[in-house]
């Protein structure tokens, strides 16, 4: 069983499969797909600028973890459906899957390739005809039908690219979905703008599980405050309200830079192109609705600085400009998405 590069659909040899019954053998259920199976009908593109907005502000279509960008779950045809939430591809990624608690997991699916913001369904062989699979300790089973049972059915995605490694190794938990906002200085949010807001996020969530961002709390302890009263901010709250931060829903605006607060994080059309270190890494708007998010007001230095001295703003972007000009964040590069080149006009 292979997808065929010239077709670009799921297919069995019937010959092969005839032959190994013949022999007693079963055809190997193991999907392997390769950075040549890229047609329509094997990987689909999500957040393109075709795609609908009621699929784009659907959080059951279009949302994630940032710490889990590589989405896979079963779908009612009982075929896998794996998303990828990244400007950037990823190589060799392994699914394993487990069909009891007690079961030894056996290797599902192998990509040697995931496009950026790609999608696969990819069909469950044993479903449909007995097949044999290879566990981690190398034996070969033989799985089919009435082996499956879809509570018990557990997934693991395995990789061993470095890109990937970094994604995943966040300690932040933040859902990622975009809204359909609307009001006074609210303006529609384009795929663009969300493919935009995925970078966004995983940097911020990158750059905030650093050591380097922890050490820069360090020296801050002392030197942020709540409210123009001089009431200090202590570090470790702080640091527990980024984590602790269950959502963050984009939206794009108009008229002012930003609008955030609770889970909305509003940002105007220049903020999602200008963050990068190539683009001008322009991010006080950035870390000034986020700071709304965590619960701060525009009274101490955490959104302005109010002649408190240098603020969380300030400390932040220092941070993210030093990471993203040696390429150490998720997307250091506005190259990356190429928004600026796609039709959508920058407005400061």
């Amino acid at each position: 069983m292979r997808y065929d590069r010239r077709v670009g659909i799921l297919c069995v040899c019937v010959w092969c499969i005839w032959c190994g019954i013949c022999k007693g053998e079963l055809p190997d259920g193991l999907v392997l797909i390769t950075g040549q199976d890229e047609s329509e009908r094997v990987c689909h593109r999500i957040l393109q600028d075709d795609e609908s907005l009621k699929t784009l502000f659907d959080p059951e279509e279009r949302s994630f973890y940032v710490n889990e960008p590589l989405q896979i779950r079963l779908v009612k045809k009982r075929e896998l459906l794996l998303r990828f939430y990244s400007p950037r591809s990823v190589r060799n990624v392994i699914l394993w899957a487990r069909l009891s608690s007690s079961g030894e997991q056996f290797k599902l699916a192998e990509f040697s390739y995931i496009p950026a913001f790609a999608e696969y369904r990819i069909p469950l062989s044993f479903l449909k005809s007995r097949c044999k699979y290879h566990t981690r300790s190398g034996r070969e089973i033989p799985l089919e039908k009435k082996d499956f049972d879809k509570e018990t059915f557990k997934l693991e995605i395995e990789s061993s690219d470095a890109y990937y490694r970094q994604l995943t190794a966040t300690d932040c938990r933040w859902k990622i979905s975009f809204g359909d906002y609307t009001g006074e200085h609210w303006r529609p949010l384009q795929p663009a703008h969300a493919r935009e807001a995925v970078a966004v996020a995983l940097n911020m969530a990158y750059l905030f599980s650093t050591n380097e961002f922890r050490q820069m709390l360090k020296t801050c302890q002392g030197k942020f405050f709540k409210d123009n009263q001089g009431t200090e901010i202590d570090i470790k709250e702080l640091y527990n309200r980024i984590f602790n931060l269950p959502a963050l829903v984009y939206g794009r605006v108009s008229g002012v830079n930003g609008l955030g607060g609770g889970t909305i994080f509003g940002l105007a059309e220049w903020c999602y192109l200008e963050h990068y270190a190539d683009a001008g890494c322009i991010t006080h708007t950035l870390f000034h609705e986020f700071a709304h998010c965590l619960g701060y007001t525009h009274e101490g230095n955490m959104t302005y600085e109010n002649n408190l001295g240098r603020g969380w703003v300030s400390f932040c972007g220092e941070l993210y400009r030093k990471l993203g000009m040696e390429k150490k964040l998720p997307v250091y590069s506005c190259r990356f998405l190429d928004t600026r080149n796609s039709g959508i006009a920058i407005k400061r």
